[in-house]
């Protein structure tokens, strides 16, 4: 059974293997040999055989069965990437641990190496899910390598313990660690760990924003030395959890209610908030007249949904691949009441009165799937009548597949396809297809300022990759002559691009759109907090009464493009 753990970054522990051997002098007075060796030869104990390393499959499911969530240490009895255990039985763990992802799961280990390249085979391409923390234990600067091998692992959140500390571990660069914990070794024998040692760590972590929770100066007992240092205690976590122990609300609520997505460490730019509003305004007049016409079903497709709920950040930055580092809990930062948390486009959608028949939401991130998932439980209860998939891999392979299962079949449907991209993975030979339909909709992001412009280099010079890559984008090479020009030079003629590149750029994506669809709206800028254009909205579709909505809605920004 599991146990209501007495460690203090914790509330469970859960154990599907025990035993471990020895593998470097932070292993020397193990507390948990130390408990299982008194029960060794005990007829019918769970520790008969000692601390002989067991695997426990009967023990295997236990997470799936505890219903109220709770923060999981792993392995508290064993290692789970000792060398002993099969690479087959440590993927039956990460099975469950994904099944039953109402749970944070701590997963430490002194056998870094080997964790690293187990989680980067599992989750090649993308990150192991933001419930499970993986880290590792550090008792001196001899074993520091364990930590690059952890900032080399495909986590979402990684952690370190530097328990027992056994000497001062020198300057450490914490890139990519979200939570340091330290304590002293405790038990007979114990080895002494100094104040300095500890605030070196400390200092560290407050300066290089990273949580940092002081465990105990331990002794005799674990208690003997209480754990406060420098007059207070220190017990901070990973954004997601409050210093007692208990899940944070917004991460993990009372057992059966779905868990709201701020844990996925996404956030987004404020300008987010105006396309969002864009789309709602959309959505709720296509709605309304759709509920009133006899199709067989009119749907929503969110072709990068990403999760629900979405944090707004105050950083200008609008590089999409270190949003989650910057949601990270920083020492000294304010209360969390005032961060700023929005609907993201899943849920803007599945607000939309009257609802659609249909909702399809589509994403490469598995963790942001994962965490649709609590979405679609507390939306299938609120919209009965409505079917809510989710699908995890890329939007263009899924509407193929898509417009292939459906051939014939369009006259009776109708459907908005919601194309948000973080650049420019959406060629146009998916819009194309798309069109074909004469049935779907699209409102879309292109991304100009964000994506677009940063390819386009000023000289005009491109690798062969760098060509075909915008040629299966725009759909044709005629980008080039557009926006790039010969000028006199002194050795000749010089290719450079044109000043005006971003709105020849929208005129002309605008008229390819209507090549496609019959009716193309006015497209929408939307800028950065310090007025840098970033991307625009454009709405793409079949009849001029979506047309006329989209530009009524897209007229009221600030900048637009005819």
């Amino acid at each position: 059974m599991a146990q209501c753990s007495a460690i203090e970054w914790t509330d469970s522990t859960w154990n599907p293997v025990t035993g471990c051997t020895k593998i470097s002098i932070g292993c020397k007075n193990c507390y948990a040999e130390r408990f299982a060796e008194r029960f060794r030869g005990v007829k019918g104990h769970s520790f008969e055989s000692g601390f002989d390393l067991t695997l426990r499959p009967e023990r295997l499911a236990q997470p799936e069965h505890w219903k109220k969530r709770r923060l999981i240490f792993v392995n508290s009895m064993s290692d789970l990437f000792h060398e002993a255990i099969p690479d087959d039985y440590i993927h039956r763990v990460f099975d469950v641990m994904e099944r039953a992802d109402w749970h944070v799961y701590q997963v430490l280990t002194k056998r870094s190496a080997l964790m690293r390249d187990f989680v980067n085979t599992r989750y090649a391409g993308g990150l192991a899910p933001p419930h499970m923390w993986l880290g590792t234990s550090i008792e001196n600067p001899l074993v520091l390598e364990r930590l690059r091998h952890l900032q080399h692992t495909q986590s979402t959140v990684r952690f370190l313990s530097f328990e027992p500390l056994l000497e001062s571990v020198g300057p450490v660069n914490f890139d990519g660690i979200h939570w340091v914990i330290v304590g002293g070794e405790s038990g007979p024998g114990a080895r002494v760990m100094k104040a300095d040692w500890v605030r070196e760590i400390r200092d560290q972590c407050c300066a290089q924003g990273v949580a940092f929770f002081f465990k105990q100066w331990g002794g005799r007992t674990p208690k003997a030395g209480g754990n406060t240092l420098d007059g207070r205690q220190w017990m901070a976590y990973p954004n997601t959890m409050k210093v007692s122990g208990t899940l944070h609300r917004r991460t993990m609520q009372a057992a059966g209610s779905p868990a709201d997505e701020s844990n996925d460490l996404m956030d987004v730019g404020p300008w987010a908030k105006e396309k969002l509003e864009c789309l709602d305004k959309y959505l709720r007049a296509y709605t309304t007249i759709l509920s009133k016409r006899n199709f067989k079903g009119y749907f929503y497709i969110d072709a990068f949904a990403g999760p629900g709920t979405v944090q707004v950040r105050r950083s200008q930055t609008d590089d999409k691949s270190q949003q989650w580092l910057l949601d990270v809990a920083k020492y000294g930062a304010k209360d969390d009441g005032e961060k700023e948390y929005m609907s993201g486009s899943p849920r803007v959608a599945l607000e939309v009165k009257p609802a659609f028949t249909d909702y399809v939401f589509v994403d490469q991130n598995k963790q942001w799937v994962n965490q649709l998932k609590y979405l679609k439980n507390e939306y299938a209860r609120k919209l009965p009548n409505s079917r809510i998939v989710l699908h995890e891999g890329d939007c263009n392979e899924y509407f193929l597949e898509l417009l292939r299962k459906k051939k014939g079949q369009w006259n009776r449907w109708r459907g908005v396809v919601f194309l948000d991209p973080f650049g420019m993975q959406v060629p146009w030979n998916t819009i194309v297809e798309l069109g074909k339909t004469g049935s779907i909709e699209v409102f879309m992001n292109f991304p100009v300022g964000m994506a677009i412009q940063r390819l386009l280099k000023r000289s005009g010079k491109f690798t062969l990759k760098e060509r075909n890559k915008l040629d299966e984008y725009f759909g044709t090479e005629k980008w080039f002559d557009l926006i790039y020009q010969k000028l006199p030079g002194l050795f000749g003629s010089n290719t450079t691009k044109i000043k005006k590149s971003g709105d020849l750029l929208v005129k002309w994506y605008r008229q390819r759109l209507q090549e496609v669809f019959r009716y193309v709206s006015e497209a929408r800028e939307i800028c950065s907090t310090d007025g840098r254009p970033l991307y625009y909205l454009i709405f793409a579709g079949q009849n001029s009464t979506g047309e006329r909505i989209a530009n009524d809605i897209l007229r009221q920004g600030t900048r637009k493009i005819q």
